[in-house]
């Protein structure tokens, strides 16, 4: 396995203009996929009458007025509402594969769905979308959301917070680096330190390491007792294999480079992916871990709606 620098944390310091750009118009695109994926992606708030303070927000219409904190107003004139962390709140860690093969797309041409949101030019730009558009989600039940964002440079993590403040870190993360090298993914579930009675673990990533995809150390997490989840991220080129005519095919993840005849191995390579594709969704299955497809030319926000549904929503 590839060795890992020491994690980061906090926000992205001295971000270039054109890379802050880039995070807005990812949270953009990540908030059409939450509205184009219906109302059911928000059950239920998991803040309220818990008995542990958490934090201060502004009143709005609607608050119950019993957590307005009458001597802040009295000290400021200003109407705050008290927050408390409920014993049913969920912390959601998500680990995002940034590695090599994450580059790889042929969907970026594709028309916008029906709901407006563009197509991703990459599997790393799906990931990144539905990781975020996730996070939306989470938030808005009042649940906590961190992040690891993990390439072969290392590991980039968001510690497990709540309000919004963590979707914009996540998508300033996102577009910091391109995806690159081996992620490693099962060492960074292996290390993975989880806190609390109610966690969820969330692997984004197109399972394609040579070595270990980071299964069995996600199905110890399952065996803890929490809720874990895999969504296989998949270009439809890698299902159709849609090549004729003598091509170079380039490793992502510097396995260098082959020149063959697509039409010789066309029909060897599609049976072989199909069984790939098989062999990971048994395996969570098998594990206990629920498993999604993703498949890049198909609209993140049904996507979306598809996890909504079937996750048990506290």
């Amino acid at each position: 396995m590839s060795q890992t620098s020491a994690p980061t944390a906090g926000p992205v310091p001295g971000l270039a203009p054109e890379l802050l750009e880039q995070a807005k118009g990812l949270i953009a695109v990540a908030r059409g996929v939450v509205l184009g994926a219906g109302h059911g992606v928000h059950r239920s708030r998991h803040l309220g009458g818990g008995a542990e303070f958490s934090e201060y927000k502004a009143y709005t219409p609607g608050d119950d007025l019993r957590h307005v904190d009458w001597k802040v107003h009295g000290r400021t004139e200003k109407y705050v509402v008290r927050r408390f962390e409920s014993d049913r709140q969920t912390a959601v860690h998500l680990l995002l594969d940034r590695s090599g093969s994450m580059a790889f797309g042929t969907t970026g041409a594709l028309p916008a769905s029906q709901g407006g949101v563009p197509a991703p030019t990459s599997k790393w730009d799906a990931a990144r979308t539905f990781a975020l558009a996730l996070t939306y989600v989470f938030l808005r039940q009042g649940d906590r959301v961190g992040a690891i964002l993990a390439d072969g440079q290392g590991r980039d993590l968001i510690p497990v917070r709540g309000g919004q403040r963590q979707a914009s870190e996540l998508a300033q993360r996102a577009v910091v680096a391109p995806p690159a090298g081996d992620a490693n993914l099962p060492g960074v579930l292996e290390e993975l330190v989880i806190r609390g009675r109610r966690s969820v673990v969330i692997v984004v990533s197109d399972l394609l390491s040579e070595e270990d995809t980071g299964l069995e150390a996600l199905a110890v997490h399952r065996a803890r007792g929490r809720e874990a989840w895999v969504v296989h991220v998949v270009d439809p080129a890698e299902i159709s294999f849609p090549y004729a005519e003598p091509t170079r095919f380039v490793g992502l993840e510097g396995a260098g480079e082959l020149s063959l005849n697509p039409r010789e191995l066309a029909r060897i390579y599609r049976e072989e992916f199909a069984v790939h594709l098989a062999r990971q969704e048994r395996a969570c299955a098998d594990a206990g871990i629920k498993y999604l497809r993703l498949v890049t030319d198909q609209p993140l926000d049904e996507a979306l709606a598809r996890f909504v549904g079937e996750r048990t929503w506290g």
